[in-house]
């Protein structure tokens, strides 16, 4: 069994993972794509097999590892596997060890068409449609009779937090300004209750580079993260404050809402087949991803990855001109 690999990081027992593929061991040939102190994922190719991307989960447990498997499976269902739009599709899957197997597909993801659009290389508006129609296709299996949106019960956990944050018994990034989108987040849930919303299966994680064009044709999504049905709004909301905090505010362009540029708005919109920009319940979601996010960066600067640093700055910046547009 070739291996091109470092031996660090969790303890993957590729020989069995091999067998169970129905690869030869002595023709597996296995190549580290990323690991951490808690994840390993390895492109496995074999003389008798298509590539497969092979992913272990050293930290997850076997329930959150089944809530995974879960939520891939239904997103295949809904996506089918036959249409422009899909999921990498899951090849095999082992919940009590925590490993999972995918297709390999060949493309770039619409992170490296964004960056190379940077530079005029790409069409950032093409991007963002195909990423709206992935999604648009995806949320077309929610409910046809909207709800009418309550964020009551969100609301109560930010006056939990930041009752906690005023008292000195939780310490966040910023606290003055964190308090400010505590305060701004009561305006936006008044603007969004009753509003309708649809509710359905949700992606979860959609972001930039979890999309992947494929060199066969279709636009594929990967790494879903498990979560109740809810409202669906909720993937374009993370996906938008993804891309901000991937490639910053709008500089020369026209600033939409949160200040990405209003083109983005307008791409996304145009794929999704909804103006997601003038969505109140989008209001309420976007500003209640950038709560959220706010929450999980490091107190102190000196303990912030440089990333870290660029998200944290990047998420205030959002909520300021958010709160300023809102509240015109």
């Amino acid at each position: 069994m070739s291996d091109t690999s470092n031996q660090s990081g969790p303890d993957l027992d590729r020989e069995r993972v091999a067998q169970a593929l129905g690869i030869a061991t002595d023709r597996a040939r296995w190549r580290l794509i990323k690991s951490t102190a808690a994840r390993e994922v390895f492109l496995l190719e074999g003389t008798d097999c298509d590539p497969l991307v092979v992913k272990y989960d050293d930290d997850v447990s076997q329930v959150r590892f089944g809530e995974l498997l879960s939520c891939y499976r239904s997103l295949e269902r809904v996506m089918g596997r036959d249409g422009a739009f899909r999921m990498v599709p899951l090849v095999w899957a082992d919940a009590e060890n925590r490993v999972l197997a995918l297709k390999y597909v060949p493309g770039l993801t619409a992170y490296a068409r964004l960056e190379a659009a940077e530079i005029d290389f790409d069409s950032r508006a093409d991007v963002l449609r195909h990423c709206g129609a992935w999604l648009r296709q995806l949320h077309q299996s929610a409910s046809d009779t909207p709800q009418p949106f309550d964020g009551e019960g969100m609301l109560k956990r930010v006056r939990r937090v930041a009752k906690t944050i005023r008292s000195g018994s939780q310490e966040v990034a910023y606290p003055k300004k964190f308090l400010g989108i505590c305060a701004f987040m009561h305006h936006v849930t008044r603007g969004a209750q009753g509003r309708p919303c649809r509710h359905g299966t949700r992606h979860g994680d959609f972001h930039s580079r979890n999309v992947v064009f494929g060199r066969d044709g279709p636009l594929y999504a990967l790494d879903p993260a498990p979560r109740d049905t809810g409202p669906v709004a909720f993937d374009v909301a993370r996906f938008m404050t993804r891309l901000g905090y991937s490639f910053g505010l709008a500089r020369t362009q026209t600033r939409g809402l949160a200040g990405l540029p209003a083109a983005d708005w307008v791409a996304l919109s145009a794929g999704y087949g909804h103006p997601c920009q003038d969505d109140p319940v989008v209001h309420f979601l976007l500003c209640h991803q950038l709560f959220n996010d706010w929450l999980q960066m490091p107190v102190e600067k000196e303990h912030r990855s440089a990333s870290q640093q660029r998200r944290i700055e990047r998420i205030v910046s959002m909520f300021e001109v958010l709160r300023q547009q809102l509240q015109m």
